[in-house]
């Protein structure tokens, strides 16, 4: 087949730009081969062997996983209405402030979120089903969740997923509609699904490091408990039988075998004692450690000393922990909240009515009161009205009304010149610092706290 000349190709993506697909102005211009269609998709991870030999076995996976649960549980989600940049609470009464507080009868919000967080972090997906009649939502292990996509001509979306129960086929499976399942998952660039499909676990890159480190934990474990390793070889001037050379090893082994019998040997008639093993230093098992934490935790974002591991203790003070959680909170954890913010805000909404985590009571993001005040009465005093000085250092006091100042009085010298007059020169004398600001009298609400 001839292929198009440039110009049939340019004047084709032309029409697309202005008068989008052929057919339907909503179609991707993607599609999934035949052998996709209405296909449950094969899961990327084994998740129970990520359960077992990752979060049940490595202390460090485990580590870094429940760093992330103990330190999001001070930040719940909460029902809030009115303007976004100033959420008033809902009463506790209200519909979506009982889901948010207590998602389903036996989780509270905190249970369910924590076990999202270690479903996310394990296998990189989060399937929460909304059930719509009994106001409830329900978290779905992973595993058991398949992504199953449309068919050919048809918009490219998903057909939706199915659930399979433990022990159950694929054929045993119940069916969900996309709408009512939240699906979390984090970034895949191999998804052939393009996006809607398998998230890509954290663990996936770090997994065969976390071998490593198993074995190193297995070798020192058996090296301890049986001390028969090959480490060194008794060596005689004479032949020996084997009934001899037997009853040498019965005696060397009932002697010195196990650390608990480790001590001084003797050896006569010419024996001599030669070391075959390396030692642990030898073996770099130093180095080996820092290496293995570097590579594990790099992928879940966690600091090596919030969880005093070796090479965080090593390379930091606990002078600098309070610094470690900070970049912790703002670097991992906050994009982690937010990752399931905009979900529950797509999916969880009601008249005026919207859900958002409270951060305001996480002990590493709390801001310096009095540098904020000091910030904003600063600005106020260079002119910027009171609600802008407000918003951009960050202080939550209220609105103030275009500018004007909350409380009666007159403003201290110095403070709020009106926009349309302009900045001041040299040659104009201080008395426009007195006036009140936007023709009021006023005095700010930080004045008075100050």
């Amino acid at each position: 087949m001839k292929k198009p000349s440039f110009m049939i190709r340019a004047q084709a993506a032309l029409e697309t730009f202005r008068y989008g697909f052929p057919g339907d102005s909503k179609r991707l211009p993607f599609q999934w081969p035949a052998w996709r269609q209405l296909q449950p998709q094969w899961h990327l991870i084994d998740l129970q062997s990520y359960v077992d030999e990752g979060f049940a076995m490595n202390s460090l996976v485990y580590s870094a996983i429940m760093y992330k649960v103990r330190a999001m549980i001070p930040a719940p989600l909460r029902a809030y209405t009115g303007d976004p940049g100033y959420p008033e609470a809902l009463s506790p009464a209200h519909p979506l402030s009982k889901l948010v507080n207590r998602p389903n009868d036996h989780q509270s919000w905190t249970e369910f979120h924590n076990q999202n967080i270690v479903y996310l972090n394990l296998d990189g997906n989060v399937y929460i089903y909304k059930d719509r009649k009994h106001k409830e939502m329900h978290s779905f292990r992973p595993d058991r969740m398949y992504v199953i996509p449309n068919k050919k001509k048809k918009r490219a979306e998903l057909k939706g997923f199915i659930y399979v129960p433990e022990g159950g086929s694929i054929y045993d499976g119940i069916p969900f509609l996309p709408k009512d399942i939240i699906h979390i998952k984090l970034p895949n660039p191999g998804d052939p699904l393009e996006g809607m499909g398998y998230g890509l676990s954290p663990l996936s890159p770090a997994a065969r490091t976390v071998d490593v480190d198993n074995m190193v934990t297995s070798f020192i474990n058996v090296f301890f408990e049986s001390g028969t390793m090959m480490t060194g070889v008794l060596s005689y001037d004479v032949p020996l039988r084997e009934s001899v050379v037997t009853t040498i090893k019965e005696r060397w082994k009932e002697k010195h075998g196990g650390y608990e019998n480790w001590d001084i040997g003797v050896l006569d008639r010419g024996g001599k004692y030669n070391r075959l093993g390396l030692t642990f230093e030898e073996m770099g098992f130093a180095e080996i450690d820092s290496r293995n934490e570097c590579r594990i935790l790099g992928p879940f974002g966690i600091p090596p000393i919030l969880i005093g591991s070796r090479v965080g203790l090593e390379r930091s003070t606990y002078s600098n922990y309070g610094e470690a959680r900070k970049a912790c909170w703002e670097d991992t954890l906050v994009p982690e909240i937010r990752l399931f913010e905009v979900e529950y805000q797509h999916h969880l909404t009601g008249r005026n009515a919207f859900v958002k985590f409270d951060l305001s009571q996480v002990p590493a993001l709390q801001k310096d009161l009095p540098v904020q005040i000091s910030a904003a009465y600063t600005l106020w005093q260079m002119g910027v009205p009171a609600d802008q000085a407000l918003t951009a250092t960050g202080l939550r006091i209220g609105k103030v009304p275009n500018g004007e100042l909350p409380y009666g009085g007159a403003p201290p010298p110095g403070l709020g010149r009106g926009q349309e007059q302009g900045p001041r020169t040299d040659a104009e004398d201080d008395s426009w610092g007195q006036r009140a600001l936007a023709g009021g009298n006023g005095r700010d609400l930080l004045t008075e706290k100050i």
